[in-house]
């Protein structure tokens, strides 16, 4: 592998940002559910991954590598998010952007939504993590236990209390009638 400060243009580099930018992007989007941060949050990760490419032992494969970085990131970005809403007493509220509706049923959706998003923002940053990540960009179990450096068991059971823990949310705000 040729050395990035020799090689100012690194072609798999390349490859890589426009390969795993936009799934980085949309783990941010919902780890921050902030479309700012969350574009932060990839500069940053691909930035982070330029400056320590030499270093890359190649023990895991690189979109694993790439992921966990963005996982650290949106992890401080949290933290930083609850020191400053300490500091400043903010308000707790879930800011959500009104849309067009076209009718009832787009009005049902986006209640929906927003009682979903209300419960992930309970959730623990490691069950957030798990979920989004299988749920959403479908990776197999033992992907998310290199990305969290957790076992393969610990993965499966976080998923499995994570999905209980919704649905006790759902169902105790009436949105799920019985179990699924």
């Amino acid at each position: 592998m040729d050395s990035v400060k020799n090689n100012r243009k690194n072609p798999e580099f390349d490859a890589y940002y426009r390969e795993l930018a936009p799934k980085l992007f949309g783990v941010a989007f919902r780890m921050l559910q902030n479309h700012s941060d969350a574009l932060d949050v990839v500069q940053e990760c691909f930035l982070r991954a330029f400056r320590s490419w030499e270093k890359f032992r190649s023990r895991s494969k690189v979109s694993t590598w790439l992921y966990r970085i963005t996982m650290n990131l949106c992890y401080d970005q949290l933290r930083k998010r609850n020191r400053e809403r300490r500091i400043e007493n903010a308000d707790d509220s879930y800011q959500i952007k009104s849309g067009n509706f076209n009718g009832e049923w787009n009005l049902r959706q986006e209640k929906l939504i927003n009682q979903v998003k209300e419960e992930m923002e309970k959730l623990t940053p490691k069950q957030k993590t798990v979920f989004i990540l299988r749920l959403y960009e479908e990776l197999p179990y033992a992907e998310i236990a290199r990305i969290t450096r957790s076992r393969v068991g610990t993965v499966k059971a976080t998923f499995f209390q994570t999905v209980l823990k919704l649905r006790k949310g759902l169902k105790e705000k009436g949105v799920i009638k019985n179990e699924m």
